[in-house]
């Protein structure tokens, strides 16, 4: 679902004509605002500082916001879900109901386990630390105001996502200036497995997991 063909309304009735599901990421600036999307309903929305309808509000009024489609995506708790219909944040009808390769559901899909880990990331020159991630969206980057600061020049101002989801944590490249690198392969996107070694610039975080229960 490239950038430029849509604005971010014109992307969410589509994705409401076709009852898809995924996740909406829409960014401008230091601005990130997930739109967890299923079966024509909006189940999950959150800004920085906005939730549930006011998060959507907040999506489409953003001028030149960029987005991101992550189909398939499921919010991390399904007990928090919503229903709230997206053609009540639409204007106006789309012609064409078809959105790029995005995948149909033949149906409701059911809900998973919700699973029952925290995540945290552990710096290969410093072992013994862990940084946990306590956002549902971690931004890695060389701008202090970064969720996680990442001070090495050739690490882009916003460089990577790390979203926290149902299935474990997915890593989004921000179109940085040298790419993010999982394993020594570069990536757009991939769900991250325990074990697995970020490389950004001459920094490397290895993800791991714990269970909630062993807490």
């Amino acid at each position: 679902m490239p950038t430029e063909l849509f604005t971010v309304e014109e992307a969410l009735a589509r994705l409401g004509q076709n009852k898809d599901q995924g996740c909406l990421i829409v960014s401008k600036g230091t601005e990130l605002i997930h739109i967890y999307v299923q079966d024509g309903f909006v189940v999950r929305a959150n800004s920085t500082s906005l939730e549930a309808r006011e998060a959507v509000e907040q999506a489409l009024r953003l001028t030149d916001a960029t987005y991101t489609w992550m189909r398939n995506a499921q919010p991390p708790n399904p007990k928090q879900n919503l229903h709230l219909n997206i053609r009540e944040f639409t204007a106006r009808p789309t012609p064409n109901p078809k959105l790029g390769q995005t995948n149909r559901l033949g149906g409701v899909e059911k809900k998973s386990a919700e699973a029952q880990f925290r995540y945290f990331l552990v710096p290969q020159d410093k072992l013994t630390e862990r940084i946990y991630l306590v956002k549902t969206s971690t931004v890695l980057g060389r701008d202090p105001a970064s969720d996680l600061p990442v001070d090495d020049s050739d690490v882009s101002w916003r460089h990577c996502l790390l979203d926290v989801q149902a299935r474990g944590v997915f890593i989004l490249d921000l179109d940085s200036t040298n790419g993010t690198f999982v394993n020594a392969q570069l990536v757009r996107d991939s769900i991250l497995n325990p074990g697995d070694r970020i490389e950004l610039g001459s920094v490397t975080y290895i993800i791991n997991r714990e269970s909630i229960d062993a807490l």
